[in-house]
């Protein structure tokens, strides 16, 4: 028997090729590639067995027929498993890394090629797909056909699922389904009508390295600026990480001021520096284990067992202590950097993802030095993020609700102010202290909305009720260091207050110290206009950690409203209250009024007292309170 095996041979030759590239090519282990590098191997081992089969065959005297049908069962398996393998990876190219088959998916692709694997390799015993006569001569079995029926199941197959998934496939996609369809269907109308010219395997390479080339593209995973792996070969690497419960350690790094370097150097220049901090971090860390994933954000990806991942981040702050050199510019980019060590950090991509743009995002992460980023920053940055949300429904919908605390006239020996606090309360989160809410209002700029909020309600309050008749002789209201920066604050709260047709006087604003020296100079500027209209400023919180003198000297302070802590350590120790002695005797010579915060019992307001303290403010006379409540206890 003579056979055209030079369609093999060219099989063969094509399929080396594949091999080739895939292995040398170095690219990013995905399910389909590795379910395409599987197809290409069986691709490569069933041209090989069946050239050899050709010879055994047809010298079927030089060899034994144990031989040859071990020969036959190899070239029959490698052959008849190539469309199910190919199936796979066209599917596997579609479906989403997180998305697996489902049992029913594994049982319909299995089925048909288990049930042909059966056939093959009973087939010495049965003799249903091939056998050989006592002589040696090779003879096809009655059952032959059902393998081309099962492989005409598979193309069924790829039809039916380019056709259901017709509107998400990529046009490669469907081009490779269209391809493999006709050339099988070639294939076995030539098969049929010319049975010795052996071109099935040339046709199935052919259909093979079509959708080698359209669907493995390597620009997929590459960033085309910096020439490093981008953030979906991440995905892929860390996914098949997890996958396999693989412990690694992740290194983010977030360029900062990137759009300041862009609009400063130019954007080729900028390339440029990004092309050369791409070479500078992988010739420490690797080419393979850099991604870029977002415009400032780099990710590095290290073994567990890594001994030199030490040296890599210092090595790593050394680089980004210093400065880079391009076209003649010097430019020291700062970064923040974080590790991340997986699967203790984060149990998957997404939220591996998640932690490392929260932690890199965080002003606490530091510019320099190496954080080590954990899922409580993740759990933080959550919170924070639906605070804000929280914050922005709160002011749409008026849930803030201001509480008064009362102060204590020592001289008058009643309530004649209070200070106004903000407060929230919220159906998923409840009671949310100020001390977490107001650091994140001032980041997202809510908090000018917020402070509006404040002012307009005690400004509302005091005219509605007629404060004045009851005793009260102002609010203090508290301004942020956000609304102390605003050149135009004096204007809108004067606005809001001739709105409402209040006296000037009616209130008082307070600073914190920070907020002064933050925004000296238009600080300055407010005070005056405001104190011209006969509003007085108090500073808040004076004690509490850094405290400088030359604060009060340089403002027009009317109060200075002592911190509890100080007044706290008065009572527990001789030298704080020598301290807090000497302290408010200095404001009093300079004819600041004071007010003492913290006073919980009667011996604390004896000792106050007896310091010419002018006010009290604490539990002693009340907690903060809702406003009715201050309105009753008033009365």
């Amino acid at each position: 028997m003579r056979w055209f095996y030079q369609y093999d041979v060219a099989a063969f030759f094509i399929s080396l090729v594949i091999l080739y590239n895939l292995f040398i090519s170095q690219r990013i282990k995905t399910r389909a590639s590795k379910a395409f590098k599987f197809l290409a191997i069986d691709l490569f081992f069933a041209t090989i067995f069946d050239i050899i089969t050709i010879y055994t065959i047809s010298y079927y005297w030089l060899c034994p027929i144990w031989l040859n049908y071990l020969l036959n069962i190899l070239a029959l398996l490698t052959y008849n498993t190539l469309p199910a393998i190919y199936i796979i990876s066209i599917m596997y190219s579609s479906l989403s890394e997180e998305i697996d088959f489902t049992t029913g998916q594994k049982l319909f692709l299995a089925i048909p090629v288990t049930t042909a694997g059966f056939l093959i390799l009973t087939t010495p015993i049965t003799k249903a797909i091939i056998y050989f006569t006592e002589d040696g001569q090779y003879q096809i079995g009655s059952t032959f056909d059902v393998l081309t029926v099962i492989g005409f199941v598979y193309l069924i197959m790829v039809i039916v699922y380019g056709i259901i998934k017709r509107k998400t496939l990529r046009t490669e996609q469907t081009i490779t389904i269209i391809v493999y369809t006709v050339s099988t269907i070639a294939a076995l109308l030539i098969s049929n009508i010319f049975t010795k010219i052996l071109i099935p395997l040339f046709f199935a390479s052919l259909s093979i390295l079509i959708t080698y080339l359209s669907l493995d593209n390597p620009s997929e995973y590459k960033d085309p600026i910096m020439d490093i792996y981008n953030k979906k070969a991440f995905m892929y690497r860390t996914t098949e990480f997890f996958k396999t419960h693989k412990k690694f350690s992740v290194l983010g790094i977030q360029i900062e001021g990137i759009t300041y370097l862009n609009e400063t150097l130019g954007y080729n220049n900028f390339n440029k520096i990004l092309v050369l901090i791409a070479r500078k971090v992988t010739g420490i860390c690797g080419k393979y284990n850099v991604f870029r994933l977002s415009g400032s954000k780099l990710a590095i990806i290290m073994s567990a067992d890594d001994k030199t991942k030490d040296d890599k981040y210092l090595e790593l702050q050394l680089l980004f202590s210093q400065s880079l050199k391009v076209s003649e510019l010097e430019v020291s980019p700062k970064v923040k950097m974080a590790t991340f060590n997986c699967p203790e950090a984060a149990s998957d991509f997404v939220k591996l993802n998640d932690l490392i743009f929260d932690t890199l995002n965080s002003s606490q992460t530091e510019t320099g030095k190496i954080i080590d980023g954990n899922k409580q920053m993740l759990e933080k940055s959550k919170r924070e993020y639906e605070l804000s949300l929280i914050l922005k429904q709160a002011l749409s919908k008026n849930e803030f609700e201001v509480f008064y605390q009362p102060i204590y006239s020592v001289k008058k020996k009643k309530l004649t102010t209070a200070e106004a606090l903000i407060r929230l309360n919220n159906d998923k989160f409840g009671y949310v202290s100020p001390d977490e809410f107001i650091p994140i209002a001032e980041r997202n700029g809510l908090i000018l909305l917020i402070g509006e909020y404040v002012f307009r309600s005690v400004c509302k309050f005091i005219i509605n009720n007629k404060l004045w008749e009851k005793g009260i002789e102002y609010i203090h209201v508290n301004l942020s260091a956000i609304q102390c920066m605003q050149e135009k604050l004096h204007e809108q709260l004067l606005s809001i207050m001739d709105y409402y047709g209040l006296e000037y006087k009616y209130i008082e604003l307070e600073v914190t110290e920070t907020a002064a020296i933050a925004s000296s100079d238009t600080l300055l500027k407010n005070m005056k206009t405001l104190m011209d209209r006969k509003m007085n400023f108090a500073l808040d919180d004076y004690g509490m950690g850094y405290s400088n003198t030359s604060s009060i000297l340089q403002y027009p302070f009317h109060t200075i409203k002592l911190d509890k802590s100080i007044v706290w350590a008065a009572m527990k120790n001789e030298n704080a209250r020598k301290f807090l002695h000497h302290t408010v005797a200095m404001f009093k010579d300079m004819g600041i009024e004071l007010v003492a915060e913290g006073v919980e019992t009667a011996e604390m307001a004896k000792m106050l007292t007896n310091m010419q303290c002018d006010y009290l403010q604490g539990f002693l006379y009340s907690k903060p309170i809702k406003a009715q409540a201050f309105l009753e206890l008033l009365s």
